[in-house]
């Protein structure tokens, strides 16, 4: 039997965002998606989503990779973000081995 998360979906952008809302349950990621957005939950835009819990791990390790490569790039916007993107990548490969 599989373990399912609940994650947000931006159906407008065609990506999962908010990588703190990974719940087990439907309405524990929609109560966190009002208390991290408010009234701005209510959109079309969002879907709660259930994913595989091996899935939603990835999603999670993919999305705080792009943030964490989106904050860089705001500093030293002169490299380009997927160079950034990739040294993200690589440097937590190398923590982890």
């Amino acid at each position: 039997m599989s373990e399912y998360r609940y994650m947000i979906w931006n159906d407008m952008k065609k990506e999962y965002q908010f990588p703190r809302i990974c719940e087990t349950t439907e309405k524990g990621a929609n109560t966190l998606l009002f208390k991290l957005i408010g009234n701005d939950a209510r959109k079309y835009r969002f879907k709660i989503v259930k994913v595989e819990k091996e899935q939603a791990k990835t999603i999670v390790k993919e999305l705080k990779q792009k943030y964490k490569a989106e904050r860089i790039h705001r500093e030293i916007s002169n490299i380009d973000f997927k160079e950034i993107l990739e040294l993200v990548k690589r440097n937590e490969a190398d923590i982890d081995e």
